[in-house]
């Protein structure tokens, strides 16, 4: 390996490979950063020096074409680009090619596990968890009420951030939210985020004529986000997939009660009546349960930001980079 130089390669420079490219940056790295779809291959190939490695991903639509280039290829998993493959029931042969990677970053044991089950070496799979910034996202600080959102001082204030996506299945959320008002009316919803679903999400509301009891505010800047988080009862995640949900651990680090759907990934941080509540994916019934449900979780909201703290440290987690970037390297210089 050629001095400290990396590529990184992506599809796009979202918030997520931003977190990454400075992590490299952290470990000593000079990056370049290559994004076009259209010459990704080809501006890897050419880069400079020639045996500088490249950390790829999302593993299904960049990784997957760079695989067999003369430099050493990291994989960066999402956790959907193989969790949701593997669901959907694609043939194990048509995954069976992140065994030529040179190296693998996941961010949950599911995800390690499934590529061990692929034949990646287990010495070739780093484990790195998503993190975050444990001296941003604290339970002390400014927060937003109820009020700064509109609703009255005496809401029950529920938020979602995530994407609005199938995958993420934020449908579910507004179902479940209708059904809570049923049961709770001190129920409000705050949605941040956006995607492809905002306009039908929009249209349901309004449709179940809960406009005056639902915002969408979109994408909420990083540093906006923990008096956002701070002023919530309620952090809700629905998703059918999940690695490491960064908003789900930023939840936690500030203290607020999480309920998380009980996919895999969201498990190696939700234990049940300990750090948080579970329901079944696309159980709606349950979640609209716990949406509207009450009651003193302060020993849960202990527990996970202890558990956070203790696994989900962004800076001491991000330092693992500096070992994973020489996956390959030798092999190739022997």
């Amino acid at each position: 390996m050629s001095g400290r130089h990396v590529i990184y390669a992506s599809t796009g420079l979202g918030i997520h490979d931003r977190r990454w490219i400075a992590a490299l940056e952290v470990c000593g790295f000079t990056v370049e950063v290559r994004t076009d779809p259209e010459t990704l291959v080809e501006t890897v190939a050419n880069a400079r020096p020639v045996d500088a490695p490249v950390l790829a991903g999302p593993l299904d639509t960049v990784a997957r074409r760079l695989v067999g280039l003369p430099r050493p290829v990291i994989g960066l998993s999402w956790g959907y680009d193989l969790q949701q493959g593997h669901s959907k029931a694609v043939s194990l042969d048509e995954l069976g090619w992140i065994r030529d990677l040179d190296g693998l970053v996941v961010d949950s044991p599911v995800t390690r596990d499934l590529a061990m089950s692929l034949g990646v070496l287990g010495e070739r799979i780093a484990l790195i968890p998503w993190g975050v910034d444990l001296e941003v996202f604290t339970p002390d600080g400014p927060r937003l009420t109820a009020a700064d959102h509109g609703f009255a001082d005496a809401s029950r204030v529920l938020l979602s951030l995530r994407t609005h996506d199938h995958l993420y299945r934020t449908g579910d959320v507004i179902e479940a939210f209708a059904a809570a008002t049923h049961i709770n009316r001190d129920v409000v919803l705050v949605m941040g985020g956006d995607g492809p679903l905002t306009e039908n999400h929009v249209h349901r509301v309004a449709e179940l004529g809960l406009e005056d009891r639902v915002r969408f505010i979109g994408r909420v800047d990083e540093h906006a986000l923990p008096e956002l988080l701070r002023g919530a009862d309620l952090y809700v995640t629905a998703s059918e997939t999940d690695g490491t949900s960064v908003t789900l651990l930023q939840a936690m680090a500030c203290g607020i009660p999480v309920a998380a759907s009980a996919n895999p990934g969201n498990e190696w941080w939700i234990i049940e009546g300990e750090t948080g509540r579970e329901f079944a994916v696309g159980d709606v019934v349950a979640l609209a349960q716990l949406m509207a449900a009450g009651g003193d979780v302060s020993l849960e909201t202990a527990a996970a930001l202890a558990l956070v703290r203790r696994q989900g440290d962004w800076a001491t987690n991000r330092l693992k980079l500096a070992e994973v970037m020489d996956f390959g390297s030798s092999e190739r210089s022997g």
